[in-house]
């Protein structure tokens, strides 16, 4: 019996030796793995492969290895391989599901949206699947060596439990790692080093140009689990003092900083009431109050662009786009919850904070410096209405909340018109809301559509279907033809509100404002190039489009100025001669001498020099000939920091509730 248990301690010896010498460790698969979907992600997302930070992502990459080299050998030969291979297809599902968000909304989703927002998103199949087949080439890339490792694994990898000194190995190698990332930390410095990134900034497509992928997403859930505050980083406790001249006529109220910044105790606070007091106000000009006293009408248009404007098959957002103020260098920026990020700058001249919903999260925020709240103010009545199910972005909660008796479909739209279509009818919601508020003046009404929404085609998209026979003869692709028949039903809503204000005497009295949310990203590039006069493949291009105001009396006048989203509600108040803080907003007033800049999500920037990718840290002039220094590039680099903290810490300290707005 003895001899027969030492004749197999042999074998399996023997065996094992054998084995050794023709299987691969499975710390080689996984270091293979990880690194190769991090290259990928940098290559088809973020572009800059040969720069230092590649460098930097496999150094982040270790630990994840051991990581998960650990995960796979603790347990039983079995369960190893069935875990290896689970974990194997978790990653490359994660990646290409960010491949494919990013190819949406320039951005990565967070754990939040994931949680929260996953079944909206999933509501966009036909176009995700667009996304998917369009880079068909990535998804082969990273399913064939996925698939090929799970079915020749068995063969391939030592999936045995790992004895107690390979875990000793796996252990120096860990702590080895993460002692070269904390020196590689320390000693960063600048504006977005990694310790900003690590530690006090959230800004994501930033952070995984220098860690990777899968290092966000592992700070992205800590962080939603245990919260997270933006710190104020490259602020200066003596900022520069702003100069109020006592004969110029700012737009600021009687907020007093000096006694805020003397009664708090809280640090943070503190250092935004000093911010805010050094920022320069803007000026009152010669546009301020010429619609003082009179309606207003603003619009947040789904999907508008510029290439919808069209003298035979849009003719009244021709007109309207063309007459009083043009807008040529007008920029829609586009944040990770699309829509409502796009009505959230609209509507408050805010930017808004990635990893959250911001509109959802300001619902039980002071928001007294928003649209309608500022207009109900001073006696204007505000009702705000939307085609689509009221409840859609929790809109039920943070529209009420700036300001806007709120309808939709759902609590109260659905009795005057049909909202069982996809999507519903801008002409219906127009021609049913009107009398709401026609006879109640001043008024300041607000309209979120839908007709304009993706898919374009004619198959599930009824108003592209309604309209399908105006454009049969566009010589474009169908998605550009379906496109254009969901903004002809916008174009002809519009022709109904300017007939019905002219036969109630009001249009003569009445600004109108239309406003995208975002660019229809349910267009490819290629396709909306089929109508674009720039190039829209163009990182900065893609967001350039149009911003509408209109009145019949409008002088035109052309506005060369680089301006976007955050802009619309300074102006707005300035025009309408209306009291309020410029310098609690992030955008100026169009009309203003002040610079003004276009923020992207993740944090490059548009101004009238030129633009700056953040990722590349690339800046391209639009005067070839004019010199920018860099020491205008990082101070325009400076502000956006500035404005974006700032924003998000209005948001996150509930900021106009401590200044005392009211």
């Amino acid at each position: 019996m003895k001899k027969k248990k030492e004749e197999k301690k042999l074998e399996n010896k023997e065996y094992s030796k054998k084995e050794l010498k023709n299987k691969v460790g499975i710390f080689v698969w996984w270091t293979f793995w990880i690194i190769y979907l991090e290259m990928i992600y940098r290559i088809f997302v973020i572009g800059d492969f040969f720069s230092m930070n590649t460098l930097s992502v496999i150094e982040f990459c270790v630990p994840f290895i051991v990581v998960m080299t650990v995960l796979t050998t603790i347990f039983n030969e079995k369960a190893n391989r069935v875990l290896t291979n689970i974990y194997s297809s978790f990653l490359a599902i994660l990646m290409l599901s960010q491949i494919v968000y990013f190819n949406f909304y320039h951005s990565i989703f967070s754990f939040f949206s994931l949680t929260t927002g996953a079944g909206q998103v999933m509501q966009f199949w036909q176009r995700i699947l667009e996304i998917i087949l369009n880079i068909w080439y990535v998804f082969l890339l990273v399913l064939i060596p996925l698939i090929l490792s799970i079915i020749f694994c068995k063969r391939i990898f030592d999936f045995k439990r790992s004895r107690v000194i390979k875990y000793l190995i796996f252990f120096i190698v860990m702590n080895l790692s993460i002692l070269g990332i904390i020196l590689q930390v320390k000693s960063s410095y600048g504006l977005y080093c990694l310790e900003d990134l690590l530690y006090k900034t959230h800004a994501p497509m930033l952070t995984i140009n220098k860690t990777g992928l899968f290092a966000m997403e592992g700070i992205d859930v800590y962080r939603y689990a245990f919260g997270f505050e933006e710190q104020l980083t490259y602020f200066d406790d003596n900022e520069d003092e702003v100069v109020i001249e006592p004969k110029v006529e700012y737009n600021i109220t009687n907020i007093n900083f000096d006694k805020l910044i003397s009664k708090t105790t809280d640090s943070t606070l503190k250092k935004m009431h000093k911010y805010f007091k050094s920022v320069q106000p803007t000026e009152k000009n010669d546009f301020t109050g010429v619609f003082k006293g009179k309606n207003i009408i603003f619009i947040t248009a789904e999907g508008f662009d510029k290439i919808a404007l069209d003298k035979k098959l849009t003719p009244t957002l021709y007109k309207m786009a063309n007459t009083g103020f043009v807008f040529n260098n007008y920029y829609q920026p586009l944040y990770p919850v699309s829509t409502s990020d796009g009505e959230y700058m609209n509507l408050t001249g805010l930017i808004p904070k990635e990893g959250v919903w911001s509109f959802y999260r300001s619902s039980n925020n002071n928001m007294k410096m928003s649209y309608p709240n500022v207009f109900k103010k001073n006696g204007y009545t505000t009702y705000g209405f939307h085609n689509h199910t009221y409840k859609y972005y929790d809109r039920h909660l943070s529209h009420p909340n700036i300001g806007l008796k709120y309808i939709g479909c759902g609590n109260g739209l659905e009795k005057k018109m049909n909202c069982d279509l996809w999507p519903n009818s801008d002409i219906d919601m127009i021609k049913v809301t009107t009398d709401y508020y026609f006879k109640k003046q001043p008024f300041a009404t607000y309209y979120m559509t839908v007709s304009g929404h993706l898919e374009y085609n004619f198959g599930g998209n009824n108003m592209a279907r309604k309209n399908r026979e105006a454009v049969q003869d566009m010589k474009t692709s169908e998605a550009v033809k379906a496109y254009m028949a969901t903004q002809i039903e916008l174009d002809k809503a519009m022709e109904v509100l300017l007939k019905r204000l002219e036969k109630a005497k009001l249009l003569d009295n009445t600004l109108i404002v239309i406003a995208p949310d975002h660019y229809p990203y349910g267009l490819s590039k290629s396709q909306l190039n089929e109508r674009s006069k720039t190039d829209r493949s163009d990182k900065f291009e893609n967001y350039h489009t149009t911003l509408i105001m209109y009145n019949p009396n409008l002088r035109q006048r052309e506005i060369n100025t680089v301006v976007s989203s955050l802009d619309i509600i300074p102006t707005l108040y300035n025009l309408f001669g209306l009291e309020y803080e410029s310098r609690l907003l992030m955008g100026r007033d169009i009309f203003s001498k002040e610079e003004h800049i276009v923020i992207l999500s993740d944090r490059s920037w548009i101004t009238d020099k030129g633009t700056y990718n953040s990722v590349t840290g690339k800046f391209t002039p639009f005067n070839k000939k004019e010199k920018v220094s860099q020491s205008y590039i990082k101070k325009i680099n400076s502000t956006v920091n500035k404005k974006v903290s700032m924003s998000t810490l209005i948001l996150d300290k509930d900021y106009y509730k401590a200044v005392g707005l009211k």
